[in-house]
C-alpha cells in the first residue's frame, strides 16, 4: 500500500487538480493533501509569498477560491519544508500540482513526482515534430516558458488565459489564436487546467489534440503503483 500526497503551491486539498491523478492510482493508494499556503490569510500569503517586480511567477488558488499570484523563489523554499514534513508522516510517494521548475526541490526515500518533467518529456515524444501550442496563465510567464519549452523542435508558439477565471471565453480565444497560427496541438501548461478546459475546447469545436498535466501524470504515474 502506497501513501500518496500531493502538494500545492497554494492551500489544500484541491481535487479539481489532483482528480485526474487519483483516477489512475490503484484502489490501494492511501491519499493526502498539503499546502505550502495552508493555514494563511491573504495578507499573510501576499507578505510572505507575493510576486515580486522582476521574478518568476506562479498562479495559484486560496481555500475561498480567489486566485493569488507568487513569487516562485519563496514557494520553492516552501515546498523544501513542505517535502520534508510530508516524507515524515510517511509519504511514500510526493505529488507536486504544480508545472514550475523547483530544481533544487529533492526527497530523501520518497518518489518525487513532478508534472514538469513529465509533461516537457512526454510532450517532446509524443507530439515530435508537431506545431505546438502552449498556453500559460500569464503574460508575464511567457519569457519563462520558452525557456522551458526550448527542445521542442519546431519552436512553440505561446498564448495566455488563466485556468481560474470566470468562464473559459480567454481559454477558447487563446486555443483558436493557436490553431490559427498552424498548431497542430495544443498544451495547457498549468495544473489549473483540468477535465473541465478540455471539455470547454471541445465544446468550443476545437478537435485538435489537448494536453492538460493532470492527465498525462495520472497516465504515467498509476502504473508505477499496481
Amino acid at each position: 500500500m502506497h501513501t500518496v500526497t500531493f502538494l500545492t503551491i497554494g492551500q489544500s486539498p484541491r481535487p479539481d487538480l489532483s482528480a485526474a491523478i487519483e483516477a489512475g492510482l490503484p484502489a490501494t493508494a492511501r491519499t493526502r493533501h498539503a499546502g505550502v499556503l495552508d493555514g494563511l490569510g491573504r495578507a499573510e500569503v501576499e507578505a510572505r509569498f507575493g510576486a515580486v517586480a522582476g521574478r518568476a511567477t506562479l498562479l495559484s488558488r486560496l481555500a475561498d477560491g480567489g486566485s493569488v499570484t507568487l513569487d516562485a523563489e519563496a514557494v520553492g523554499a516552501g515546498l523544501v519544508a513542505l517535502v520534508e514534513r510530508v516524507e515524515a508522516e510517511g509519504a511514500d510517494v510526493v505529488v507536486l500540482l504544480c508545472t514550475g521548475e523547483f530544481p533544487g526541490l529533492r526527497t530523501r526515500r520518497a518518489r518525487l513526482v513532478e508534472p514538469d518533467v513529465l509533461l516537457t518529456g512526454y510532450v517532446g515524444a509524443a507530439l515530435r515534430g508537431a506545431r505546438t501550442g502552449i498556453v500559460v496563465p500569464l503574460p508575464e510567464q511567457v519569457a519563462e516558458a520558452r525557456t522551458k519549452w526550448r527542445a521542442l523542435d519546431p519552436a512553440p508558439a505561446f498564448t495566455t488565459a488563466s485556468p481560474y477565471a470566470d468562464d473559459d471565453t480567454a481559454l477558447c480565444a487563446a486555443a483558436r489564436a493557436q490553431l490559427e497560427a498552424g498548431a497542430d496541438a495544443l498544451v495547457l501548461d498549468c495544473m489549473g487546467y483540468g477535465a473541465r478546459h478540455h471539455e470547454a475546447l471541445r465544446s468550443a469545436g476545437i478537435t485538435a489534440p489537448v494536453l492538460t498535466p493532470g492527465a498525462v501524470v495520472g497516465a504515467m504515474l498509476g502504473p508505477l503503483l499496481a
